[in-house]
């Protein structure tokens, strides 16, 4: 017996998407019409002859074998074609599909899609300059945010072939929307993929994969958030603790030349006798290019900072290493660190970056100039080091104005001075 076929119900009615090849003549020149979905397109083949010699039903032209065989390819190529972007689940575009058969495009496009374009990006401009002018960890963020973005791409667009010129301003919100919703990221760290996906589409219009950048008018505020760090108490309360184990006045001294000097892990933890420059004053200063970004920081030895130096001198453990201090891993430092602020009742989690930004909002809240700090921890933006570094806090309020006054009533006034 013959097995009947059932149809599913929920495919029944439904036509399947085909690409029909029809060839016709105008003159004496053959055409070929491509037909898909209520769409066409048409284009000479340059070939030509009678109208009685085409058979429009086998593409076959009668005494001219070579043409037949140019016919006949041309509709299995073009077939072929249009299942390869179905496979691929790419919207069928019939102008695509013709120059691509003509060769006017290739089959593999020297165009890439855009999780191409990223990963080549990511490859050239950051993984390339591993060790160079980029850290092991700033590598992999940047990894973990092209893995991110190409998420995005297949699971909102659902296609991993999505072409660089399909991208629209109103990807670059709906990327946003997407970290903070599946990742479960903060504003700000939403946003960095963002500018990630705005400078892939420049890297692409530099290599001419990309007439514009859609991105060009994505200009997304940050949120500004409190910046935590220490109160001129609390050091106070670390530097008068003494601990039984070494490790943990390690760690405790290290954070604390930390918060007089601004270094950032990385560079505290290779920080060594080549840095140090002396002055003809006999005061000292700290020149070195940070890790992260190779921005110099210049950082004059306030006495706390040349106390503790002059602690570890001679210590074993910085002498073998070729280092100034002894610095832990920074998993290591931060976990003891955290012991040391329930053991010294500090309400502010300590971390090796909360010593950075203690030290930019110390020196600002006690007059240092912004521009000077900033010097210091090696940003080339003020506003860096404003937004990000430095604690309002009201007993800076208060000290401001308390001298403010102070000076006013020193003044002698205009009236009395004539």
């Amino acid at each position: 017996m013959t097995k009947l076929k059932q149809i599913d119900p929920a495919t029944k009615g439904k036509r399947l998407k085909r690409l029909t090849v029809q060839p016709y003549l105008r003159g004496t020149n053959v055409y070929l019409k491509l037909f898909s979905n209520g769409k066409s397109i048409a284009f000479s083949t340059g070939l030509t002859c009678r109208h009685k010699q085409l058979d429009k039903k086998t593409l076959t032209i009668e005494g001219n074998e070579s043409a037949t065989n140019l016919l006949q390819a041309l509709r299995a190529d073009f077939q072929r074609t249009y299942t390869d972007f179905l496979l691929t689940k790419r919207t069928p575009d019939l102008r695509e599909i013709r120059d691509v058969v003509l060769q006017k495009a290739s089959a593999d496009p020297s165009i890439p899609t855009l999780i191409e374009c990223l990963e080549t990006f990511f490859k050239n401009e950051f993984k390339a300059l591993e060790g160079i002018d980029f850290e092991r960890k700033t590598v992999e963020k940047k990894q973990f945010i092209v893995q991110r973005i190409k998420q995005y791409v297949i699971t909102y667009h659902n296609n991993p072939h999505f072409k660089l010129s399909d991208l629209k301003l109103v990807d670059a919100q709906n990327l946003v929307n997407f970290c903070k919703r599946t990742f479960g990221h903060g504003h700000n760290h939403a946003v960095l993929h963002a500018e990630f996906l705005k400078r892939t589409c420049n890297y692409a219009i530099a290599n001419e994969w990309l007439d514009k950048n859609p991105f060009a008018f994505f200009r997304p505020k940050r949120d500004r958030k409190d910046v935590v760090a220490l109160r001129e108490a609390d050091i106070r309360a670390l530097e008068n603790m003494v601990f039984v184990g070494r490790e943990y006045n390690y760690v405790k001294d290290v954070f604390l030349f930390c918060c007089a000097t601004g270094l950032a892990y990385v560079d505290v933890s290779q920080l060594n006798a080549s840095h140090i420059v002396a002055l003809e004053n006999e005061s000292q200063l700290i020149k070195i290019r940070r890790g992260k970004n190779g921005n110099m920081c210049v950082i004059p030895l306030v006495p706390k900072a040349l106390q503790i130096l002059h602690k570890y001198s001679n210590n074993p453990d910085c002498l073998v290493n070729n280092r100034l201090l002894p610095v832990y891993a920074n998993q290591v430092m931060n976990r003891i660190l955290k012991e040391i602020q329930a053991i010294c009742k500090i309400q502010v989690r300590l971390t090796t970056h909360v010593a950075r930004k203690t030290c930019a909002s110390f020196y600002i809240a006690n007059g240092v100039p912004l521009t000077s700090v900033a010097t210091m921890l090696g940003h080339k933006k003020t506003s860096t080091t404003e937004l990000y570094y430095t604690e309002r806090t009201e007993e800076a309020v208060i000290r401001h104005i308390n001298e403010f006054q102070a000076r006013r009533n020193d003044e002698q006034p205009l009236s009395e001075a004539v």
